[in-house]
């Protein structure tokens, strides 16, 4: 993924730098550092692009950017963000909440999780194994509340109604659409002794700019 960012494109190529692109941001920038492979394009045409890897977890954006004082403001492509759908919610084994999760076939359900909110308030948080989640039903602290939840892109699902009068059986269908793709809003990276700084899942990532060939 990170290799494709360094194939340059006849409009950017071409395009003149402008007040907004400086040509003293235009270029390649090498953010790697252990265990993180990133990469980040700043185009002449005011686009960018950008990738990350790290361990499990690989992501991209493009869209637009411009240069305001000290800092590079990134705003992504529209992005379709992945969902969890609600399919149905029916009577299964007494005693038993099921959760059942449809997930593309490339996707391992371990990947998954479910938090679990009782009547009394406490939560629980419980990985999915390959035929599901099954947990025992306290009769004097039922669940009242699921939310699925995906740690490895911080996604999460809102809180579904565990209807009792309906059954303890839910069944989930996960849609990825854009899973992978940032969807940056106006998000900043500091300008710093000609480098780009952002955090990051928990790292500060630490732009570079490539020297030109």
């Amino acid at each position: 993924m990170l290799a494709l960012l360094l194939i340059p494109s006849a409009a950017a190529a071409t395009a003149p730098a402008s007040g907004s692109h400086p040509a003293s941001l235009v270029g390649d920038y090498d953010g790697h550092q252990m265990e993180m492979g990133a990469e980040l394009r700043l185009d002449a045409d005011g686009r960018f692009q950008y990738g990350l890897a790290y361990g499990a977890l690989d992501e991209e954006a493009e869209g637009t950017w411009v240069a305001a004082g000290d800092r590079v403001i990134l705003t992504s492509d529209p992005v379709k963000a992945p969902r969890f759908v609600l399919v149905t919610q029916r009577r299964g084994p007494a005693g038993t909440l099921r959760i059942a999760l449809d997930a593309p076939k490339q996707m391992l359900l371990q990947y998954f999780d479910a938090i679990v909110e009782r009547a009394s308030g406490r939560s629980d948080g419980e990985q999915f194994a390959d035929d599901g989640l099954s947990l025992p039903v306290d009769p004097h602290d039922p669940p009242v509340r699921v939310r699925l939840v995906m740690q490895l892109y911080d996604l999460r699902s809102d809180p579904v109604p565990v209807d009792a009068a309906k059954g303890y059986a839910l069944s989930f269908r996960f849609e990825p659409n854009d899973l992978g793709k940032v969807d940056f809003r106006g998000t900043s990276l500091r300008i710093e002794n000609g480098e780009l700084l952002i955090e990051r899942l928990g790292r500060n990532i630490r732009f570079h700019r490539n020297a030109a060939p």
